[in-house]
């Protein structure tokens, strides 16, 4: 599937699975909602780090090519290990240890997915690779910030890294080529035979994920931190009907 899929399939994902989880106490208030969204979208793009050609590889110059050639060559290559059950685990483990550290790591990391989310969507600070990573940088540290101010549960970072990467696996479970969950064992588990970047995939799944996100951040943020924003927009859509309307 198409990056821009996969990325708005993870945040959906987590989205949907927001109730359950804070009825297992993962409090998370507006803030934490739209955070926890962008990072699932980006760990929805980990999976194809597998590839070194790949645009996703290019997100962050070199520090992405790199990794993607690390990837591919203890992956075994594109759609083998990132795309299985393993690949689910050691992304949601690697995440975790991150957590355990704390500080400044949990800021990389939600730069780097926050980056790969950009460039899911094909949406580029700067043409020059080095100011557009120093803005993912700034981004990801706001984004901390953010969290730590709302308090966030930390936990609710592995969370969403998690269902991100599940999302796009089952995302290409849903294609021709299919993936091998099991992996090392090679058998491919195929559930539908969609084409990827075909015609269904670009005018019904990712209209319907792109509507599905919108809807589901607006109805699960804390709506009271939206309302000032809400009222100064309809006070100047009032100010605007009574400037063009009948004297």
């Amino acid at each position: 599937m198409m990056g821009r899929t996969h990325a708005t399939s993870g945040a959906v994902a987590f989205l949907v699975l927001i109730p359950p989880l804070r009825g297992l106490g993962v409090d998370l208030g507006g803030v934490g909602v739209a955070t926890g969204a962008v990072a699932a979208a980006g760990a929805a793009m980990l999976p194809d780090l597998d590839h070194p050609q790949a645009s996703i590889a290019h997100a962050l110059g070199p520090v992405t090519g790199v990794l993607a050639r690390i990837t591919a060559l203890l992956s075994g290559g594109h759609r083998q290990g990132t795309h299985s059950v393993l690949g689910v685990l050691v992304a949601t483990t690697l995440s975790v240890g991150v957590m355990f550290v704390g500080g400044v790591a949990v800021g990389l990391e939600l730069s780097f997915l926050a980056a790969l989310a950009l460039a899911a969507i094909e949406v580029k600070f700067s043409r020059v690779t080095l100011v557009h990573t120093v803005l993912c940088l700034a981004a990801g540290v706001a984004l901390t910030g953010l969290s730590i101010w709302q308090q966030i549960p930390v936990a609710a970072l592995p969370l969403a890294v998690g269902i991100g990467v599940a999302a796009h696996v089952v995302g290409d479970c849903l294609t021709e080529e299919g993936c091998p969950l099991l992996w090392p064992v090679p058998w491919r588990i195929s559930l539908l035979p969609l084409e990827t970047e075909g015609l269904i995939e670009r005018f019904v799944v990712g209209p319907v994920l792109g509507v599905a996100a919108v809807v589901l951040v607006w109805q699960l943020s804390d709506q009271s931190a939206l309302a000032p924003f809400v009222a100064a927009f309809r006070h100047g859509v009032a100010m605007f009907r009574s400037a063009v309307g009948p004297s």
